[in-house]
């Protein structure tokens, strides 16, 4: 009977499939549908275990609310592992860790800095008004993660500590600290260490299975990659800011088709992305505003004034395209406003430049590109006569009397007749 079992546990583990989930960058909707689809697709095919291989700056505060849910109420053990090297668990990544049944994490890596913060950036105010709604934030959020590690049986007093004071962690303090289960080098050591270790999940204990299992990487689908794409606030103030430039450049060439076209594709994708994170109308209204102002600049003398407007509304804009609502370190990079920035007034300039060198060009088509040609007569006479200009025969009129081959001057236009004066001051 013993040989029997030992039988059974080695087919058991031979057959035995490890879902492996890639969760990089924030924590956001795209994200979220991704963990909770990749749990549910590990439950029906009654996978061992999945691992979230975890490595986050932190995310929306809902999205990890779904993504905790979605552990907290999984019929499968849910590992994660915050890899590779130089990963990091922070923000909301703290509360997806705490939230699996093992929380692992490989040499080098860091967790912690849980402390809320507003979409635009900044720190949690003090004091009345705005800084009440902060506290409510931060009291709430620190009794969720004081909640969540308490259920997991971690040490809910650190993990309060990294919300309301931003602490941090290395993977061995994490360890000492009770924050984490284990260190694991690699993917192979994380599955011999979890090997015959029990959780709870759903109510009952379960003896993981992990040695020799397969590992099944499991990929984001398409339009959960889209979602997480453009859920990036840099890339949202980058398809908006240059999704506006096209179209300005369209409006001055028209029939270009091509810049129209971006234009109108990057704003779609643009809309699509603000319908995913809560953005401030003001901030976006600046953005359109600034686009505006340096497209005047083509057109109005203003010494460079609307210019420097537009750059300024764009920066402002970019600063404020996100709403004050709870969430986790999201905000345009300055690095990116001020690069956006400069760039668009230097285009701005440049093609101000341009169209007035063009204004102050000697017309080369059309009636008045004859202004100052010279030709000679080849019908003279008193008043008026016929003239040779540039190939052409005209009707000319003069004062005084001309001479056949007479060289004149073009010095002004009367419909289709030409009013010419003799070159050099020659005799009429």
């Amino acid at each position: 009977m013993g040989v029997f079992a030992l039988l059974v546990l080695w087919f058991s583990a031979f057959a035995a499939e490890v879902h492996l989930l890639d969760v990089r960058g924030s924590i956001d909707p795209g994200t979220a549908d991704y963990v909770e689809t990749g749990l549910r697709a590990a439950e029906e095919r009654g996978a061992a275990a999945v691992i979230l291989r975890l490595d986050t700056p932190g995310g929306l505060v809902e999205s990890a609310r779904a993504i905790v849910r979605a552990e907290l109420g999984a019929e499968v053990p849910v590992v994660v592992y915050v890899a590779p090297t130089g990963a990091r668990a922070a923000s909301a990544g703290l509360f997806v860790t705490l939230a699996a049944n093992v929380a692992a994490m490989a040499p080098g890596t860091t967790i912690g800095a849980a402390t809320p913060v507003p979409l635009g950036g900044g720190e949690p105010a003090e004091g009345e008004g705005g800084g009440a709604i902060d506290a409510k934030v931060l009291e709430d959020t620190a009794a969720w993660v004081r909640a969540v590690a308490t259920q997991r049986g971690r040490n809910g007093e650190w993990a309060e500590r990294a919300v309301r004071e931003s602490v941090a962690a290395t993977d061995d303090e994490a360890l000492a600290l009770d924050v984490i289960d284990l260190v694991a080098a690699d993917l192979d050591a994380l599955l011999e260490a979890l090997d015959g270790r029990t959780v709870t999940v759903g109510g009952r204990e379960v003896a993981l299975v992990t040695a020799g299992a397969e590992v099944v990487e499991v990929p984001m689908t398409t339009r959960q990659q889209v979602v997480h794409t453009l859920s990036d606030p840099n890339l949202l103030f980058l398809l908006v800011t240059i999704g506006m430039l096209c179209l300005y450049i369209e409006l001055l060439n028209p029939g270009i088709v091509v810049p129209g076209a971006v234009g109108v594709v990057l704003l779609l994708a643009a809309a699509v992305g603000l319908s995913i994170l809560p953005f401030n109308a003001a901030g976006l209204a600046l953005i359109v505003g600034g686009a505006i102002l340096l497209g005047l600049e083509a057109f109005v003398t203003s010494s460079g004034l609307l210019a420097v407007t537009g750059v300024a509304a764009l920066a402002l804009g970019g600063l404020l395209l996100f709403e004050r609502v709870p969430g986790f370190d999201l905000s345009v990079d300055p690095r990116v406003i001020v690069g956006i920035a400069v760039m668009a007034g230097f285009a701005a300039i440049g093609l101000a430049y341009q169209v007035t060198r063009s204004q102050r060009r000697r017309v080369l088509t059309g009636a008045e590109a004859l202004l100052g040609a010279q030709g000679i007569v080849i019908v003279g006479g008193h008043g008026a006569g016929r003239v040779l200009l540039e190939g052409e025969d005209w009707a000319a009129h003069w004062d005084g009397a001309l001479s056949e081959n007479q060289p004149v001057r073009v010095v002004g236009l009367r419909g289709l007749l030409v009013e010419v004066a003799p070159v050099d001051g020659g005799q009429r």
